[in-house]
């Protein structure tokens, strides 16, 4: 038991969300994947692609579903609160909670207050613009039966929808993992655990 308590304590917050995203870098989405569609023609038979800052468009509540090479999960965000579940290939499971400032990490049934908050955030669309705002779409093809547009930026390539602009998925240069976008405007509140938690 103790030994269970001292690992979750150590994982903290910061720890859980890098193994969370590991490879994400940048627009905070990282990963692998590509699209289920054909891209389309180059550049010499194809009208101009619009810029990234043209195109994309966000909003504060969203799902992200991240594959990497370390495991699995969810991450919903609702207007900066943030719920985050987790499984690693080994089979252990996490979860993440970050409400306002407050913070819990549920590990095995057990329930944790981290010392310290976090403050950084996966997906920061106003520092991709600042960043990538410039670069130009290199094709459109689909994800699902949905048109994106895609992007090569810093270390991956990201699909924006063609019509929404909202971000469909980040796929890794290296197909070191993929982070899906979808529910944009659709989440829920996220509430704390229900159970008792332990400060570290």
């Amino acid at each position: 038991m103790a030994d269970k308590k001292n690992r979750a304590g150590q994982l903290g917050r910061r720890r859980f969300l890098q193994l969370a995203c590991v490879g994400c870098t940048g627009l905070t989405a990282g990963c692998l994947g590509g699209s289920d569609g054909e891209s389309s023609p180059g550049d010499d038979e194809s009208p101009e692609y619009p810029t990234l800052r043209e195109t994309l468009d966000w909003e504060p509540s969203y799902v992200m579903e991240l594959d990497v090479p370390m495991g699995s999960g969810t991450m919903v965000v609702h207007e900066g609160d943030t719920y985050t579940s987790w499984v690693t290939p080994s089979g252990y499971e996490m979860e993440a909670y970050r409400i306002g400032t407050d913070e819990y990490i549920v590990v095995e049934g057990q329930c944790f207050i981290p010392a310290g908050t976090s403050t950084g955030e996966f997906f920061e669309p106003e520092r991709l613009v600042e960043e990538s705002g410039d670069v130009r779409a290199t094709g459109r093809e689909t994800i699902d039966g949905q048109d994106v547009y895609r992007f090569d930026v810093d270390e991956g390539r990201l699909s924006l929808d063609t019509e929404s602009g909202y971000p469909r998925r980040f796929a890794h240069d290296d197909d070191n993992g993929s982070i899906d976008f979808h529910s944009w405007g659709e989440t829920d509140p996220i509430l704390p655990p229900d159970m008792d938690c332990e400060e570290q």
